[in-house]
């Protein structure tokens, strides 16, 4: 239970929550375990290290980090009849021994606790009987790797259930809200991802899934692989593939019935594949050479929110949850203004001035609400 407590207590430090008495409670329990110590230490510097960078600064670092990830589990634990000690300035040889045992024990330990510590301290992070429940609240973000490695990037307001391990015939996970999932191939377990709508069904790949409750629609998004998608309850319904750069949408309105719809899949060529499918899915092909940085469906995981098009009250739903305010409208002229753009830095203030560069309108902000009025 005391590595679990240490999470805990550490994951309230990192985002300034802690009480005085558990400052201390961690600072105890950390005399007593000299590996733990180790390691907070360790991400403490690299927590620390990201805070006043540049995007690009901070996108470095990430990728520098999976890197270590992904070759943590090559290390190997300290064995007096096959490791040669290596002189270390300044550092004692039991230093030297605990480092070498906390690098040995990254694959276990820091793929599943450092998503729990990031998660945690930016939100909130539950457990119940072997169910753990990511949360990230508005104007958050969230990255963790699941049980078997797979990567997920989580978007504000969202919600992702998960076990504590994959033992079963099959990876399942649900989400509410959205995510980019980079998925670990197993040919012999399936990864499902269930929505209140559909079930995507893959075994390795890349790819974005948007489901937010009070949202008319779910979509999905493929990167790289091949994804399989079901409509909830109806396994004999015939399957719908998406290969890369293909875009679903599901319309979450009844519909009933089953036909056979032509799709379009490309809109340059308008060619068109005959699916078998519900009357509530489209298909569109997405342009080719867009990086997914620029690409408005996956933009978010690298830290740009991207609208194309949108009318006003259509950005104004992303935008509450990416600046965490309420948006409310006294006009329903200015609500349909259309906007292209993207923002980065920008806060709640910056973000509404820019938009006033090219339309009209005023807006004033109480407490965590924004009154957007006719100028």
């Amino acid at each position: 239970m005391t590595p679990e407590r240490i999470n805990a207590l550490y994951a309230r430090k990192l985002s300034g929550e802690a009480s005085i008495n558990e400052l201390q409670e961690l600072e105890d329990l950390l005399k007593d375990h000299l590996e733990e110590q180790f390691f907070q230490e360790m991400f403490t510097g690299w927590w620390e290290s990201g805070k006043n960078h540049s995007l690009q600064q901070l996108e470095d670092k990430d990728r520098h980090f999976d890197f270590i990830l992904q070759n943590a589990g090559t290390v190997l634990p300290p064995d007096k009849d096959s490791v040669t000690p290596i002189p270390v300035r300044k550092r004692s040889l039991a230093a030297y021994y605990i480092g070498a045992l906390a690098a040995a024990v990254i694959a276990g330990f820091v793929f599943f606790y450092i998503p729990e510590l990031i998660s945690s301290a930016r939100d909130g992070f539950k457990r119940s009987a072997g169910l753990n429940e990511i949360v990230t609240k508005k104007g958050t973000k969230s990255k963790l790797l699941l049980p078997d490695g797979t990567k997920v990037w989580l978007n504000s307001d969202s919600r992702l259930y998960y076990a504590d391990n994959f033992s079963g015939t099959q990876r399942e996970v649900r989400l509410e809200g959205e995510a980019f999932f980079d998925v670990v191939k197993d040919s012999k377990r399936p990864f499902i991802v269930k929505t209140s709508g559909i079930n995507i069904r893959v075994l390795g790949t890349a790819f974005n899934v948007k489901s937010y409750p009070q949202e008319p629609t779910i979509e999905a998004t493929l990167v790289r692989g091949l994804i399989e998608v079901e409509k909830n309850n109806q396994p004999a319904a015939p399957k719908i593939k998406l290969h890369p750069n293909e875009k679903l949408v599901f319309n979450k309105e009844d519909g009933s019935g089953t036909k056979t719809e032509k799709i379009t899949r490309d809109p340059v060529s308008l060619k068109t594949a005959t699916v078998q499918s519900s009357p509530r899915i489209s298909i569109t092909t997405l342009p080719e050479n867009i990086t997914d940085s620029s690409r408005m469906e996956t933009s978010w995981v690298f830290g740009k929110l991207l609208f194309e098009g949108d009318t006003f009250r259509e950005l104004a739903a992303k935008m509450e949850r990416w600046f965490n305010v309420r948006i409310i409208f006294k006009s329903n002229r200015v609500a349909n203004y259309r906007f292209r753009g993207v923002f980065e830095n920008e806060n709640i203030v910056e973000a509404l001035q820019a938009l006033q560069l090219t339309a009209s309108f005023n807006f004033k902000i109480i407490g965590n609400e924004v009154y957007v009025d006719r100028k």
